[in-house]
């Protein structure tokens, strides 16, 4: 008796499982085929038509208000050959200047100059230092000699500045300014030694 019923219940569990076997069987391959042909609608080309052709229309318009251009944006970028430089470039022939660009020997051609570099100056204007003026006279003795005397070999002279009268022998200094060199019969030589000037004072009468 124990044995049937242990069979019985392996039967059910078995028949259990085959039917949840079947029915994930049909969800899979049914239900997936079902959600797909009843998924988005811009997978259907029913609905995906009018908006495609929505889209053509409006793309249309767009280029036809786009005014195209007729020339490149920059001029490097132009792709078309221009023939009229290359045969103008094709017609300049090179001259030179008679110098041979291939020898290295070849002395090149130096330009003449367009003026001389000499300055040609006024015939008036002096070249060379200057000569310097010559200095002034000295300054005249302002001392008149108008008489001598002699006592015992020593001469001594009388000389008058203004109303100032001096009496000097020779060696003595007038108004620390003139010294009396040489007392003579007709006159007396007299030194300025500020100036380093020495005149002769002639004698004059009264």
């Amino acid at each position: 008796m124990q044995i049937g019923a242990e069979n019985r219940k392996k039967a059910i569990a078995a028949g259990a499982l085959f039917l949840v076997a079947i029915a994930m069987f049909f969800r899979m391959f049914v239900g997936g085929s079902s959600e797909s042909s009843s998924g988005t609608p811009s997978s259907n080309p029913a609905n995906a038509g009018p908006t495609q052709a929505k889209r053509k229309q409006t793309a249309r318009k767009n280029a036809k208000a786009t005014p195209e251009k007729s020339g490149p944006l920059t001029p490097s970028l132009d792709p078309r050959l221009h023939l009229d430089l290359l045969a103008a470039a094709e017609n300049t022939e090179y001259t030179g200047k008679g110098r041979n660009l291939f020898d290295m020997n070849a002395a090149p051609e130096i330009p003449a100059p367009i003026a001389s570099g000499k300055i040609d100056k006024p015939a008036d204007v002096a070249i060379g230092p200057q000569p310097l003026p010559p200095p002034p006279p000295p300054p005249p003795i302002n001392l008149k000699f108008y008489g001598f005397t002699s006592s015992g070999g020593v001469k001594k002279v009388f000389l008058m500045q203004n109303d100032d009268v001096f009496v000097a022998t020779e060696g003595d200094i007038v108004q620390r300014r003139y010294k009396i060199v040489k007392i003579n019969n007709t006159n007396v030589e007299v030194l300025d030694v500020l100036s380093n000037n020495k005149q002769s004072i002639p004698l004059t009468a009264g």
